[in-house]
């Protein structure tokens, strides 16, 4: 077949149709990538915006002066998830530096008495407050102490089973008042604190001062059980590590600085003294409490000890036990506060 000749108008008009197709192929195209870089632009906005705040303020714990002791140990020494570091974040001479646990040079940690030295490890500081505990333990001092719920103890449909079962026993008693009594609740946060004045390093002979767990106790700080710490002049600030389930044997950083706390045996005992002849009817299987926000704050001066004070958030993740025959799930929580002033 003969090719086909075209005019020049025909050509023009082939042309001007082709490009009339390329532009508009273009444009489309155009168009739709603009529309595609505005959505993963949008996209990439919306992530920053929700990451970055959580990054910030999820590491935030992490500025401060962190030892060597958030890992598990035998103990129940732990780092949980809400054990925020309390103390605020050390700023220029009062301030424990990066890296050396240790106070910066301008003077605030060195007392006249020679109480730290200049650059005061953790390993200083527990060796220090060791010594310094010791020398007054049995001593005098004036003791104050308040405990409250911050959630009470729920038990579910089982509070009017136990509450039958401690009501036969004490007709005035319930379950809160019972668990309150070998947990030392003194009441509400804004009631009066217990007090008590120690001679000798023993009890008062009446108060509320009633149990030898409120007694002061030497410390036996290691560098591992310190979280942070810091020191301003005669004042030393310490947040030990967060402990799950501690028992009274020495092993964790609770029982390192104080008897009081409680533990399983504890529990069982204060139920078994409260329900008297009655008592085999509650059996305590098992306890999940944590134990954080452990906080030690002590003035030295002159390498004696004027005064301590010791406070912690305390949950209690699962109390199980069995009343009569019913299998029973408590948790709650409490804040506990005291302190002790030497003469």
């Amino acid at each position: 077949m003969a090719k086909k000749n075209f005019t020049p108008e025909e050509v023009k008009a082939k042309i001007e149709k082709k490009e009339a197709k390329t532009n508009l192929f273009f444009g489309t195209f155009t168009k739709a990538l603009a529309v595609f870089l505005a959505l993963v632009i949008a996209y990439s906005l919306v992530s920053v915006a929700f990451t970055l705040p959580s990054m910030i303020l999820g590491g935030g714990s992490s500025t401060a002066v962190q030892g060597g002791g958030d890992t598990t140990t035998p103990g129940g020494d732990v780092s949980t998830p809400d054990d925020d570091v309390l103390i605020d974040e050390p700023t220029g001479d009062d301030a424990t530096t990066p890296g050396g646990d240790a106070t910066t040079p301008g003077g605030d940690a060195t007392t006249p008495g020679g109480d730290a030295p200049a650059a005061a490890t953790k390993a200083d500081v527990a060796k220090l407050l060791n010594e310094v505990s010791a020398k007054v333990a049995k001593g005098n001092y004036k003791w104050t102490r308040k405990c409250w719920y911050t959630k009470p103890l729920d038990v579910g449909s089982a509070t009017d089973t136990l509450n039958s079962v401690i009501q036969r026993v004490d007709p005035n008693a319930n379950l809160d008042s019972v668990v309150g009594g070998f947990l030392g609740i003194s009441g509400k946060e804004s009631d009066p604190a217990w007090e008590g004045d120690v001679k000798g390093g023993k009890l008062p002979a009446e108060g509320k001062m009633n149990n030898e767990k409120y007694l002061f106790k030497a410390f036996s700080l290691t560098e591992a059980d310190i979280k942070v710490m810091q020191v301003k002049g005669n004042t030393y600030t310490v947040q030990l590590n967060a402990c799950k389930t501690p028992q009274k044997d020495n092993s964790n950083a609770l029982h390192h600085v104080t008897n009081d706390f409680i533990t399983k045996d504890e529990v069982a005992k204060g139920v078994a003294d409260g329900l008297g002849s009655l008592g085999n009817l509650v059996t305590i299987n098992s306890l999940d409490v944590d134990f954080t926000g452990i906080l030690l704050t002590a003035v030295v001066e002159n390498n004696t000890l004027k005064s301590v004070k010791l406070s912690y958030t305390m949950t209690v993740n699962s109390l199980k036990l069995k009343a009569l025959v019913v299998n029973v799930d408590g948790n709650g929580a409490g804040k506990m506060e005291c302190t002790y002033t030497f003469a």
